[in-house]
C-alpha cells in the first residue's frame, strides 16, 4: 500500500479507510439509504465452464487432485478485486470506506438437518495472489480449522446469547451494532464473524440449489454476496451452426449499490468473465494492482 494510503486518518477504521474523495452524490447515499437491505441490487449470470474443465483436468493430471471449479471462482474474484478495488468498499456508519485486506467467507460443511448448519470460515487473500496461493490458503485454513478447539467460540457464542432473555439479548446486539457503527469491535469477533468481509461466496450448486438471491446485513457491511448455482449441460448452437453440448455455472451477485455505480459493476464482471473463461492466466501474478481513490 502506498504511503499516501497508509497514514490512518480521523474517522478511519481498524479495517479500512474512508474514502473523501469520491462522488459526493456517493458519499450522501448512505445518509439517504439507511438500511442495506433497501440498497441491495442483484443480478444472475452464467459462465461457460469449457476452458476451467479442462484446465482442472490438466491440473489434477499433474497432481493436484482437490483443485476444484470453487478455487478457481474464488481466484478470479480475488483479481477482479486487484483490477476493480471499488468492489471492495463497504458503508458502515454512514461513511464509505476501502477495505485494506481481501476477506472472502466461505461455508464448509452442513449436514442437511434442519437443526444445524455449516461452519463459515474467512481466508485473507492479497491481490497478488494467484490461483495456487488461493488453493493453498484456503487448504491450510482447513487444516487449521480442524486443528482448532476454538473455531466453534463464535457458535458457542451465540448458544449462550439464545439462553438469555430476550430483552438482555437484544441489548447485547444493539450493542454489538452500537460497537461496529463506530468501528470499535475487536479485530478477534470481526475477523470470525460471517458479516465482516470483502465478499460472501457460497456454492449452494453442492447443495443442489440454484443460485441464491440474498439481501445484505446491517451489521458488518459486507457489501456482495456471490451465490454459486449447480454446473448444469445446456444444448446450444455453436458458431457453425451445429447443435452442441456445454456446461455452465449459474451465478447470482447481490451488492451493495452504496459502494459503485452500474458502469463499474458491469466492467468488474467483465473482469470476472475473463478469467472464467482464461483460467490459465491466474496461474501468475496480475501485471498491475490498482488502488481505490483517496
Amino acid at each position: 500500500m502506498p504511503d499516501r494510503y497508509a497514514r490512518r486518518r480521523m474517522t478511519d477504521r481498524r479495517d479500512g479507510r474512508r474514502l473523501r474523495t469520491i462522488s459526493p452524490l456517493f458519499q450522501l447515499s448512505p445518509f439517504t439509504v439507511l438500511d442495506p437491505s433497501d440498497g441491495t441490487n442483484s443480478f444472475t449470470d452464467t459462465a461457460d465452464l469449457a476452458a476451467v474443465e479442462a484446465w482442472l483436468r490438466a491440473r489434477r493430471r499433474e497432481g493436484d487432485e482437490s483443485m476444484s471449479l470453487v478455487h478457481v471462482v474464488i481466484a478470479a474474484y480475488v483479481r477482479m478485486l486487484a483490477l476493480r478495488p471499488a468492489m471492495n468498499r463497504f458503508v458502515s456508519g454512514r461513511f464509505i470506506y476501502a477495505r485494506d485486506t481481501i476477506d472472502i467467507v466461505l461455508t464448509s460443511g452442513g449436514s442437511g438437518t434442519a437443526d444445524t448448519s455449516g461452519m463459515s470460515f474467512t481466508v485473507r487473500f492479497q491481490p497478488t495472489d494467484t490461483v495456487y496461493d488461493v488453493y493453498r490458503k484456503i487448504n491450510a485454513r482447513l487444516d487449521n480449522l480442524r486443528a482448532d478447539q476454538s473455531a466453534d467460540r463464535l457458535e458457542r457464542l451465540a448458544a449462550t446469547l439464545v439462553k438469555t432473555p430476550r430483552f438482555i439479548l437484544r441489548f447485547a446486539i444493539g450493542v454489538l451494532r452500537w460497537l461496529d457503527y463506530h468501528g470499535w469491535l475487536s479485530a478477534s469477533l470481526t475477523e470470525k464473524s460471517p458479516y465482516h468481509g470483502s465478499a460472501f461466496i457460497s456454492d449452494e450448486g453442492a447443495f443442489h440449489l440454484p443460485p441464491v438471491r440474498r439481501s445484505l446485513n446491517r451489521l458488518g457491511g459486507l457489501p456482495v454476496y456471490l451465490s454459486l448455482g449447480r454446473v448444469r449441460t445446456v444444448t446450444e448452437l455453436d458458431k457453425a451452426g451445429r447443435l452442441a453440448e456445454r456446461k455452465v455455472l449459474d451465478y447470482t451477485v447481490s451488492y451493495d449499490s452504496r459502494i459503485a455505480d452500474s458502469a463499474y459493476i458491469g466492467s468488474a464482471f467483465r473482469y470476472f468473465r475473463y478469467y472464467m473463461a482464461n483460467p490459465e492466466t491466474l496461474e501468475s501474478a496480475p501485471e498491475r494492482v490498482n488502488d481505490d481513490a483517496l
